[in-house]
């Protein structure tokens, strides 16, 4: 197969691709590492929850995406890196022995100015279940080599600067991490904000997950790492929001003295990686309530909350706006 380059996106082209089984085994594991929830751990306890049963966590079905991409066509590409996805939403629940296949549609292509020799392309993808059912859309962003570089950028390209992931100004922190991730609506704060906990991302740590989900040679391998723009090996960028989301679970966990109820998520929206993540990089994590507000559905209400993910040297490695439903009656 011929590399896929920038110039090989063409508007409102669609592929098809993948068959991607959702293996029990391989469900119950990345869970108990990623998102140790009820109804993503016992199949019993899981038929009580508004999923009605075992079902994958939403950031594994992500990364089983990635995984698709990267054996069908990503993997042959000239693909430099990640810049963000722009919005994922979880339509209905993916369960063990679900078989998956994705419809990726070219959306945009942006020249850049600071890198002749590559472009932005984003697209959009709707994965679906063997009955043909919309489980999970994505809208991503990556960045891609060309095959020959623009001798002049033209004026219309774009800086190379990714949009913020909070529009508007974040409204007062307030340390109070039980109202940050409370287990009823009426308990949720705006402004709320908890530290969740941090990553030691060692090569191993990053190889791992790597292999499963995200192969490509800059996160598996060392030398290759070196060889790569960024210098390093480097972590997946799914890999560091489910490291996120192991620490808010384990944060919540450890709020409710033990005791951990189930709680949907419909989504996140403007995940950017600002910074790679590199070999012996500490990632620290944390969340912020920055909205709450009743839904169409009886009994639930949806907290909004912006998450960040800063390294050791105080960077900004991640940050994304996430949604959680939480009974608007406590239990």
């Amino acid at each position: 197969m011929d590399l896929v380059t920038f110039e090989d996106f063409r508007l409102g082209e669609t592929r098809v691709y993948g068959d991607y089984l959702i293996d029990e085994a391989e469900l119950l594991a990345f869970s108990a590492a990623y998102d140790a929830q009820p109804f993503h751990l016992d199949a019993e306890a899981a038929k009580e929850t508004i999923l009605g049963g075992l079902a994958a966590s939403g950031w594994q079905v992500c990364s089983a995406l990635m995984r698709m991409m990267i054996d069908d066509w990503l993997g042959e590409s000239s693909v430099l890196a990640g810049i963000g996805i722009e919005d994922n939403r979880w339509l209905a629940p993916v369960r063990a022995g679900d078989r998956l296949t994705a419809h990726t549609t070219t959306l945009e292509k942006s020249d850049l100015r600071s890198r002749p020799g590559a472009g932005i392309v984003k697209v959009r993808t709707s994965l679906r279940n063997q009955d043909g059912r919309e489980v999970m859309t994505q809208t991503i962003s990556n960045l891609f080599a060309r095959r020959t570089p623009l001798a002049e950028p033209p004026a219309s390209a774009a800086r190379r600067s990714a949009p913020k992931a909070q529009d508007a100004a974040p409204p007062e922190r307030i340390d109070d991490p039980a109202a940050a991730m409370p287990e009823d609506f009426a308990r949720a704060r705006v402004g709320a904000y908890a530290e969740l906990g941090e990553t030691l991302f060692t090569a191993d740590v990053i190889r791992d997950y790597a292999l499963k989900f995200d192969p490509a040679p800059f996160h598996v391998d060392e030398e290759a790492g070196e060889a790569h723009f960024l210098g390093a090996m480097s972590a997946a960028g799914l890999h560091t929001a489910s490291c996120w989301m192991s620490h808010f679970i384990e944060t919540r966990h450890r709020l409710g003295g033990g005791k951990l109820a189930s709680r949907a998520s419909p989504g996140f929206r403007d995940m950017l990686w600002r910074r790679p993540v590199l070999i012996g990089d500490r990632v620290a994590f944390s969340t912020q309530v920055i909205a709450k507000r009743e839904t169409s559905k009886p009994g639930l209400g949806l907290i909004t909350s912006h998450n960040r993910g800063v390294n050791q040297r105080g960077e900004l490695v991640i940050e994304f706006v996430a949604s959680i439903f939480a009974p608007v009656e406590p239990a």
